[in-house]
This record gives C-alpha cells, sequence and structure tokens, in this order.
C-alpha cells in the first residue's frame, strides 16, 4: 500500500493537469487541486473513520478504488510504502503546478497584449 501522501500528490497532480489542459477557466483552481488530492485518499478513510469501517475497507480492496484517481492501482504496484515513490509524486506534483502556473501567466499576456492592441487601434 502506498503512503497516503503519494495518494494525495497523484491526485493533485492529475487535477492540476485536467485544471489547466481540460478546464482553463475553471475558478479557484488551487482549492480544487487540494480537493482532488483529498479525493484520491478517501478509499483510506477506513483508518480514521469510527463508522462504517467494514464498508470502507471493502471499498478500499475493490477495483471500484480506482475512481479516486488509481488509489488501488498505486496500492498493488507500490506495495511498500516507498518513501521514493512518494517523493517522486511530490515532485511530479511541483512540476505540474509550475507548468499549469506558467500557462495561466502566458494566457494572461496574451490578454493584456491582445487588449494593448485592441485599444491602440481605437486611438488611431
Amino acid at each position: 500500500m502506498s503512503l497516503s501522501v503519494t495518494h494525495f500528490a497523484v491526485g493533485a497532480t492529475l487535477t492540476v493537469l485536467v485544471e489547466t489542459y481540460l478546464v482553463p477557466n475553471i475558478s479557484y483552481p488551487r482549492a480544487i487541486a487540494i480537493l482532488g488530492g483529498i479525493w484520491a485518499m478517501v478509499p483510506d478513510a477506513q483508518k480514521l473513520s469510527p463508522v462504517f469501517q467494514s464498508e470502507l475497507a471493502t471499498l478500499h480492496y475493490s477495483p471500484l478504488a480506482n475512481v479516486f484517481w488509481f488509489h488501488r492501482w498505486l496500492d498493488v504496484t507500490d506495495s511498500g510504502d516507498s518513501v521514493a515513490v512518494a517523493a517522486a509524486s511530490l515532485f511530479g506534483l511541483f512540476v505540474a503546478t509550475v507548468v499549469s502556473e506558467r500557462r495561466s501567466y502566458r494566457a494572461l499576456e496574451r490578454v493584456r497584449e491582445f487588449a494593448g492592441e485592441a485599444t491602440e487601434e481605437s486611438v488611431k
């Protein structure tokens, strides 16, 4: 089973990529990225929940757990709680965030350039 931080980082990374390339005009992208990381950890709720532990454990070990950003697949692939995998997933989150930020800033520059050109043309 993977470390929880691995699940969080993978979920947040995939959410950032979806936001950046599929839904670029979404409001509150950083908050939604955090929610994506939390979504990836839902099958691990059995460790914290005082109720429904058997149902949550069933979800955790079922293929349905892959709906939560490939949770089951990560657990099977990284069965040794690897710190290296956790570090790599956190680095992936960092890279995806930098790409997303750069893309959003460049989009704003294009809008400013377009607005500036439109203003200059209207003055002429």
